[in-house]
């Protein structure tokens, strides 16, 4: 099956080929969030490292350039085992998935617990991503949703709290523009956005994707940064 890559026009023959082309090409175009909110303030990479140090010992830091005054929400005070540097559980593997609120886009509140007694898969994106809008569309078009359904799962796609501070479109443009209608109306698959705490907990360092695969009884099983298309035959094999 040709894949065409929608930013560039570049055809692969394979979903493996076309996210490696994207993750090399187009997701680092915005890069970061860390990154980008030191690139706006005008500080210098030595200066970084230096904060950055200093802030792994819980030392509260403001800096002072040019532009003004720069709160950095990734230069966090160190953090306790088990827990993220604001005091929220972290999402490990083997251990009970940290309960979250999602707000699913037809208005209706639930919670990640809620679903216990279906495997799930959690997926975090941010809705300006390339590689998330392409993934989205390789899951939908390729037959990946239909697989996952086929084994019993739930299929969550969560947007990453206040899109990591970037413009993009609303999570139900996101599905719809690039799920190509086939993720409408369906029960088993579910968008949704969540709150500030859901992101520190399952994507502390800021990734533009990250998902979980998470057992019937709440359990994670697995987790990665790397695309969730990129990993999709395992995380079929594993729920």
């Amino acid at each position: 099956m040709s894949n065409k890559c929608r930013f560039c026009n570049k055809e692969f023959d394979s979903d493996s080929g076309l996210m490696m082309h994207f993750n090399d090409k187009h997701k680092s175009e915005k890069g970061n969030l860390g990154i980008n909110k030191i690139k706006k303030s005008g500080i210098s990479a030595s200066t970084v490292l230096i904060v950055a140090a200093i802030a792994c010992c819980g030392i509260p830091i403001v800096l002072v350039g040019l532009g003004g005054i720069g709160i950095f929400g990734f230069l966090a005070p160190h953090q306790a085992s088990g827990q993220s540097a604001y005091g929220i559980a972290n999402a490990t593997i083997g251990e009970v998935a940290p309960n979250i609120p999602i707000t699913l886009a037809n208005g209706t509140n639930i919670t990640l617990s809620s679903l216990r007694g279906h495997p799930v898969v959690l997926w975090f994106v941010t809705t300006w991503c390339p590689s998330c809008q392409e993934s989205e569309s390789i899951l939908a078009n390729n037959g990946y949703y239909k697989e996952i359904h086929a084994k019993g799962a739930l299929f969550v796609t969560v947007e990453l709290y206040n899109d990591l501070n970037e413009p993009g479109p609303s999570l139900s443009d996101f599905s719809s523009q690039y799920g190509a209608g086939y993720t409408q109306n369906k029960s088993w698959l579910l968008f949704g956005t969540s709150n500030l705490n859901a992101t520190y907990s399952y994507d502390p360092k800021e990734y533009l994707e990250i998902y979980y695969v998470i057992n019937s009884s709440g359990v994670i099983i697995n987790t990665s940064s790397t695309g969730l298309v990129n990993n999709i035959g395992s995380v079929i094999q594993e729920i």
